[in-house]
């Protein structure tokens, strides 16, 4: 299984066997995450993994869930981090989902044993993983998600490449599954936008992009299947804008 395979069939999973995973594992899954560029070339990440194991402080709550392994992204704070944080971790959660394991995102970790020593970073996103006490895939028809009528505007007729990344991206998962993107779509080009919220608050927001970074990665891993060669951009033109019901957040060139 692929990354675009996993897109389809991941779910998240918030029982899990607290049996250790072979370190070969971990090790291919630390190597691969270190391996994802970032979308911005002047953004530091780090990645920690965590043990329940070595967690004194862990509180289980509706927001988290007790499972064998945590990973943990922190950033710097440069322009664009929460995107680049919600991208990477997609791709590292869809890894993980190929080898047959079970990822949940969680809202925090709370890491009074563990801090990062560098004041820069800041925890953006964690996620728990492990071998789940049920199945750890659901096909694709049973994800609660909007229908692509409702994500989508198209401006041209769309091959079917491009109606197969669309159909990608409606399956990213999202914070209290909000699916906050708005897609402007033509054969060459796709443009993202965060559907505004009622609610004027920073962590809204920022969760949100995160939610966008998420989006982000399922429609460039899309496009790689495709064979297209898809390249995030900040245009200008667009983001001088004000839209009324949405936030411009980026655009994907495909050639």
């Amino acid at each position: 299984m692929n990354l675009y395979e996993a897109i389809f069939v991941r779910k998240s999973v918030r029982k899990y066997s607290m049996d250790k995973i072979d370190q070969n594992v971990i090790d291919h899954i630390m190597n691969f995450a270190d391996s994802i560029p970032m979308l911005f070339d002047d953004i530091k990440i780090k990645l920690e993994l965590v043990q329940l194991a070595d967690l004194k402080h862990f509180q289980s709550g509706i927001l988290t869930v007790k499972a064998p392994y945590y990973l943990v992204l922190y950033s710097t704070k440069e322009s664009g981090y929460l995107i680049n944080a919600g991208n990477i971790m997609e791709q590292i959660v869809l890894y993980i989902t190929a080898r047959g394991l079970g990822t949940c995102y969680i809202a925090n970790l709370n890491l009074k044993d563990k801090v990062v020593e560098e004041k820069e970073y800041e925890q953006v996103i964690a996620i728990a993983f492990g071998e789940g006490e049920n199945e750890v895939y659901r096909q694709s028809d049973k994800a609660k998600r909007l229908p692509v009528k409702s994500i989508a505007v198209f401006k041209e007729e769309a091959d079917k490449n491009i109606r197969a990344i669309v159909s990608a991206v409606r399956l990213a998962p999202s914070g209290m599954n909000g699916q906050p993107w708005r897609l402007v779509v033509y054969n060459n080009r796709i443009h993202l936008f965060s559907k505004k919220s009622g609610i004027i608050k920073s962590i809204v927001k920022e969760t949100r992009l995160i939610d966008m970074g998420i989006c982000l990665a399922h429609l460039l891993i899309a496009a790689e299947e495709m064979w297209l060669e898809g390249k995030a951009v900040t245009l200008s033109n667009i983001s001088s804008q004000n839209f009324k019901k949405n936030d411009y957040v980026i655009s994907v060139k495909l050639s």
